[in-house]
């Protein structure tokens, strides 16, 4: 067994690591990147950026690539369920302007890949895939000094860094050995996705509600149509049918959607992800870090998880940077970042985790439906809060609610007269 050394080791190449990578790299930091699978990888997901995490995107110099291998514009969401139907776009609210005029739908895959590729042309950016971190390694005062891990074929070895990074997802070994992570029993989904070709493209995505769980369906290349469904584990493992047929009989159950893939053909298996329902009771710990899934699970429904990967290894690497810089290697050194998180992810999370709760609810669901049908600016306003560009804090001012009601009530006017006449 041999020992390697660097500034910073990040477990998990995924949109958090490989970005965080790409930062700290470029500040001129060492860094190792370990990634226990090859790839390109299969990862069960939304397929979905929205405006906020294009503008990350376009920063880390891969927007014009991801567009040029297929990924699709979506100016917003198509919301059906309950005998209603509503649509929202991104839009300008005051002096609050979308950074991208749009979201993106790709393949994960593809995303992955090419943010990886930014992180590994970093100077300093050492990336060694098929390695998986097996046990943390401590200090005689308890701080995290690295990692003991195996390679593909056997070999064993240890990496020593002054800061150890968790962004190795849901299941995160890094959370796990640390004694943070903690479930959400009231939440635990399951998702299902597969693609299809010869689907008719929109420039919005679809999400189509039911009791206990919704399906989202959108283009994500040139040829290419996702299909995710996500539902209570409790549903599926009480069914007698297998994934696949469980998935094929939802996507029966949901005429929309089912009218939709009419004519098309599914050209890859049902594959699935899950429980979902995890979150951490701490981010920050003497010579470690946790970032993106690995710090908590946000539900996949209008792309929230990945603008929070993104955004928080934005968040770790200005904290890694400054201890880095001042030699310091404890918690409190890097506490801005469990701060950031708090301020501007943890409301955006309990927004995402409070929704999940009313969906269960049919009649809530209904009734929010229903509004958003009869007001579209309304509409437009939860969706561009879901783009993350929009404060959270908009929903509390009474002043964006009365223009996007005026705006609905001058759109429902007669031409020629004023409403009442």
């Amino acid at each position: 067994m041999f020992e390697k050394r660097c500034d910073v080791l990040i477990v998990g190449a995924g949109p958090a690591g490989a970005s965080l990578a790409w930062r700290l790299g470029r500040a001129g930091f060492h860094v190792r990147l370990l990634e226990a699978r090859r790839f390109p990888r299969f990862k069960p997901c939304g397929e979905f950026v929205n405006p906020e995490c294009v503008s990350i995107l376009r920063e880390l110099g891969v927007e014009s690539e991801l567009r040029a291998l297929g990924a699709r514009r979506l100016s917003g969401f198509n919301l059906f369920g309950f005998g209603r139907e509503a649509s929202g776009r991104f839009v300008s609210l005051g002096r609050v302007m979308p950074p991208a005029h749009s979201g993106l739908a790709l393949r994960r895959e593809v995303l992955d890949a090419v943010v990886l590729r930014a992180a590994r042309r970093q100077p300093g950016v050492e990336h060694h895939e098929g390695v998986r971190a097996t046990e943390l390694l401590y200090d005689s005062d308890g701080r995290v000094r690295g990692v003991r891990a195996r390679g593909a074929d056997g070999e064993r070895f240890e990496i020593a860094a002054r800061f150890t990074v968790g962004g190795d997802g849901v299941r995160s070994v890094v959370a796990g050995a640390l004694g943070v992570r903690r479930s959400t029993p009231w939440l635990r989904k399951l998702a299902l996705v597969t693609h299809y070709t010869n689907v008719r493209e929109s420039d919005r995505a679809d999400i189509h509600f039911f009791p206990g769980g919704y399906f989202a369906a959108h283009a994500v290349d040139r040829e290419q149509f996702s299909v995710n469904l996500v539902v209570d584990v409790s549903a599926v493992r009480a069914s007698p049918l297998g994934p696949t047929a469980f998935f094929e009989r939802a996507v029966e159950d949901c005429p929309r959607l089912c009218a939709r893939l009419a004519g098309a053909q599914r050209v890859e298996p049902v594959r699935g992800v899950g429980p979902l329902a995890y979150t951490t009771s701490r981010q920050v710990f003497d010579g470690a870090a946790l970032v993106g899934d690995a710090a908590g699970y946000v539900d996949p429904l209008t792309g929230e998880g990945v603008y929070a990967a993104f955004r928080g290894a934005e968040l770790l690497a200005e904290s890694l940077e400054r201890a880095l810089h001042a030699g310091r290697a404890d918690a409190t050194s890097i506490r801005a970042y469990a701060l950031g998180l708090r301020r501007e992810l943890a409301p955006r999370a309990f927004f995402a985790r409070l929704l999940q709760r009313g969906l269960r609810h049919e009649w809530i669901a209904a009734g929010v439906l229903a509004s958003m049908q009869a007001r579209p600016k309304i509409a437009d306003l939860l969706v561009s809060v879901s783009g993350d560009y929009v404060p959270l804090s908009a929903l509390a001012r009474p002043a964006v609610w009365r223009a996007a009601l005026r705006r609905d009530a001058e759109a429902a006017r007669p031409a020629g007269g004023r409403a009442g006449e």
